[in-house]
């Protein structure tokens, strides 16, 4: 057990230069930074939810209220984790580190950027299925971001992703099955789709 865990600890560390080192250059550099931005996700909000509720009127509302709830336990149990595994961030731990951001003192496992990024891909993945893929990629691009920047591993961003993209679905998931059927939401029918998909006759 000790050898196979010392291998992937190899593996993870080697994965982890080889994003952070190898694959660096000019345009990353500058991009990177910006897609970690703890101001990316008050962005993200302003611009997606004045624009679905305008597409999609008081059905997109729960969908919305639940990805927020998903995003909020998602930061919760991530920072849990990270109490619990405590594990140091590389860029306390590579010396040749290309870092570009600031290495906290926080613990590194798992990402809270990816998990939240990802609980609301989960979450839109159901009740939004229209957006699943560009939140869906951008949420990637923030998790490649984390490691690109020097402050956690991949695993770090494997396991913050899976986590918050299996939580995201199971909130959107459980919580549209307890939404009055007057909001067009319930069961089955949760999901929040273009009008002119399933009936091309219905007014959108």
């Amino acid at each position: 057990m000790g050898d196979a865990v010392a291998v992937l600890q190899a593996l993870d560390r080697e994965a982890f230069l080889l994003i952070n080192r190898t694959l660096q250059n000019p345009l990353f550099d500058l991009a990177m930074p910006a897609l970690s931005n703890k101001w990316l996700g008050f962005l993200l909000a302003a611009l997606l939810i004045p624009l679905l509720l305008a597409r999609y009127g008081r059905r997109a509302v729960p969908v919305l209220g639940l990805a927020v709830l998903a995003v909020a336990l998602s930061d919760l149990g991530a920072n849990t984790l990270k109490h619990l595994i405590q594990r140091i961030r590389p860029c306390h731990v590579i010396a040749e580190v290309h870092l570009l951001a600031g290495c906290t003192r926080s613990f590194a496992m798992p990402s809270n950027h990816a998990a939240n990024m990802f609980a609301l891909a989960g979450a839109l993945w159901l009740g939004l299925s229209a957006w699943r893929w560009p939140v869906l990629l951008l949420a990637a691009a923030v998790g490649y971001s984390r490691v690109y920047l020097g402050v956690h591993y991949v695993s770090d961003v494997i396991v913050g992703a899976l986590g918050g993209l299996v939580l995201g679905w199971a909130v959107v998931h459980l919580g549209l099955r307890l939404v009055p059927t007057r909001w067009g939401t319930r069961g089955a029918e949760a999901r929040v789709t273009d009008s002119s998909e399933s009936n091309p006759g219905a007014r959108p």
